[in-house]
């Protein structure tokens, strides 16, 4: 439970956000690159042109994304895990009581 707790105060610190990737579009003659930010929505690929000025805003969106994702992940497995121990203590119980049930009416 803790932990669970621990990764909602994560999430809820998450600072902002781009989905996809930054990605080198070309290098300029002059040495310089440039950019575009590719992500995927409603499964068709979209890719932006990204200016070299903001790139590395873009690049540290795109990295806080992955890691709010990664919580947002392992958030899921506790909770999914935590389930499926409760329906098998649930399971239990009620096999328990099936069992006395049968029992009592012999």
């Amino acid at each position: 439970m803790k932990s669970q707790a621990r990764l909602l105060k994560a999430i809820e610190r998450a600072e902002r956000m781009a989905r996809g990737r930054l990605c080198v579009l070309s290098r300029a003659k002059g040495g310089g690159e440039f950019y575009h930010l590719q992500y995927r929505k409603d499964t068709k690929l979209h890719q932006r042109y990204v200016s070299r000025e903001k790139a590395p805003a873009y690049r540290k969106a795109t990295e806080a994304y992955r890691r709010f994702m990664a919580l947002v992940d392992a958030f899921v497995d506790e909770m999914s895990a935590k389930c499926a121990a409760e329906i098998e203590e649930e399971a239990k119980d009620a096999g328990s009581e099936d069992k006395a049930a049968r029992r009592a009416h012999s």
